[in-house]
């Protein structure tokens, strides 16, 4: 039996940067803290090993996109946001709604309010591009009438562990006590069912009004994906968010987050879809589309997609064929009530 000298709580870079060099950075204000983040990802990109892989990377990106970026301009600006991108949406925390508000420059925010003027549902569509995370804090604090159905994010701010644990729950800060966000959770290894009682969950959601968050980029071997491609390599993606626009009639509103400097983020919504029936694997490959465009248009954006250790891109295998049967049926609520 091996004994371990050192608690692994202490050679882990994760306690001494969310709880040390993140509070420490807040009181430097935005500009100063993300020069700070920008040098430190710099530096983390001396590492040998690390520039290899990023540079590897890079390469089969632009070549699988077609691209045109250079690559060392390329490589040093996803270099100056690995920090950023780690630092998630920390930085916000313990802000005033109205500044944390204002270190957003948006586009698209009509979209949201039309579709949320409507009364009814609608899917924000995200991906884990850029500063996706700083996108969640912004719609809880805009009080977007929201629920998530996501892998829940760990190492994030107060504000959003807070709202995690009390949507939906009778401690609503927005007295919103109806479906608990905790039920909405996805989990890669859920029991048999469970997977399902989520996408019946959202539905409900949609039906009775709220927005619901879901990624579209999430590669999934089960019978709610649908096959893609995305930087150039075939891929199967969570697309139950298509089939509930399509049986909930919800607009779809893709979202995307880029990090700016000055510890600025730039949010664009874009203009609502609505899905026809049959219409779901065009929907996906339209969003995997306009994902490709993103990054193509800001690689420096796409740390997940390139350098996440789980290397998501080649893990799940595509299928040969895809049966459309084996997409499970959500219940129409207009055709059981006749």
């Amino acid at each position: 039996m091996s004994v371990r000298l050192i608690p692994g709580h202490l050679t882990s870079w994760k306690p001494w940067y969310y709880r040390a060099l993140i509070p420490a950075l807040q009181r430097l204000g935005p500009e100063r803290s993300d020069s700070v983040l920008e040098a430190l990802g710099r530096l983390v990109a001396l590492s040998p090993r690390r520039a290899r892989k990023i540079t590897a990377r890079l390469a089969d990106a632009r070549e699988g996109l077609e691209a045109d970026w250079d690559l060392d301009t390329a490589r040093n600006a996803l270099a100056g946001n690995l920090a950023r991108f780690s630092a998630r949406d920390c930085l916000l925390s313990g802000l005033s709604d109205e500044a944390a508000l204002s270190r957003f420059d948006v586009t698209g925010a009509e979209h949201l309010d039309a579709a949320i003027g409507r009364g009814k549902g609608l899917i924000l569509l995200g991906a884990h591009f850029g500063g996706y995370l700083a996108a969640m804090h912004w719609l809880i604090r805009r009080r977007v009438p929201l629920r998530m159905m996501l892998q829940r994010p760990r190492h994030v701010s107060e504000e959003l562990t807070r709202w995690f644990n009390r949507a939906g729950t009778p401690d609503d800060p927005d007295g919103e006590a109806r479906h608990p966000q905790s039920a909405f959770f996805l989990r890669r290894s859920m029991p048999a069912g469970e997977g399902v009682l989520r996408v019946l969950r959202a539905r409900s959601a949609l039906l009775e009004g709220l927005a619901v968050l879901i990624h579209g980029d999430v590669a999934w071997d089960s019978r709610c994906a649908r096959p893609g491609r995305l930087l150039g390599r075939p891929v199967r993606v969570e697309s139950a968010w298509a089939d509930l626009a399509v049986v909930t009639g919800s607009p779809v509103l893709p979202i995307f987050c880029e990090h700016r400097r000055g510890g600025r983020f730039g949010l664009t919504i874009d203009p609502p879809r609505f899905l026809a029936p049959g219409g779901q694997q065009d929907a996906v490959d339209r969003y995997l589309a306009r994902l490709d465009a993103a990054i193509a248009a800001a690689p420096a954006e796409a740390i997940s997609h390139l350098l996440w250790p789980t290397d998501r891109l080649d893990r799940v295998a595509p299928r040969p064929s895809w049966d459309r049967s084996q997409v499970p049926r959500i219940p129409n609520p207009e055709a059981a009530t006749g």
